[in-house]
């Protein structure tokens, strides 16, 4: 119990990751990098975000985030990713630095089917600039997209979301202490 371990977290905007990797520093010798603090500190810090910069800013942000779950790894500490992982890449990038620092690596997706529930945690939410406000409200600095709404963005990124072989997928509709305690006995089986 205990062991350095690394944490990818997954799940649409509102489905609970934020919430639930706070719970699991709390439990575990882990540090959460959240890439949405990343991304809204970069978008801060450029005052006006055009396309170009917000491209940047998002794909930089993944890789600040990456340097830093690194540097944790190497310091000896747990380190839980909490990005949406929607890509590929994401899902390769945490098992590599997992295998390259030796400790096991463990793929959480925090999921509701209720679309209605992840809007209202949304909307109720303190949300940072890079965050959705609702699931049809983007990002400030987001165009809307004019071809589906919020729901059908949301139905779309469900049904093609990254996963590896084997993770645990939470029903965050749960209280969160049964969410929690799913996910340290998952951990504890990754770390045994």
């Amino acid at each position: 119990m205990g062991e350095v371990v690394l944490v990818q977290m997954s799940g649409l905007p509102g489905a609970g990751k934020t919430t639930v990797a706070r719970e699991l520093v709390r439990c575990r010798r882990l540090v959460a990098i959240d890439r949405d603090v990343v991304l809204s500190a970069m978008l801060e810090s450029g005052g006006v975000v055009g396309e170009e910069t917000l491209a940047f800013a998002r794909v930089a942000s993944y890789e600040v985030v990456k340097a830093m779950a690194d540097d944790v790894l190497g310091q000896g500490l747990g380190a839980i990713i909490d990005s949406p992982c929607f890509y590929d890449e994401l899902l390769v990038a945490g098992q590599a630095l997992a295998a390259k620092h030796g400790v096991p690596y463990c793929y959480i997706e925090c999921a509701t089917e209720d679309i209605g529930l992840l809007d209202v945690r949304l909307r109720s939410r303190p949300a940072l600039r890079s965050q959705r406000l609702s699931v049809d409200t983007p990002p400030v600095d987001l165009a809307a997209d004019g071809q589906r709404n919020g729901f059908e963005l949301f139905a779309d990124s469900v049904a093609n979301m990254t996963r590896p072989d084997t993770y645990l997928r939470l029903d965050t509709t749960q209280p969160l202490d049964a969410c929690v305690e799913q996910a340290l006995s998952f951990l504890d089986r990754a770390t045994a």
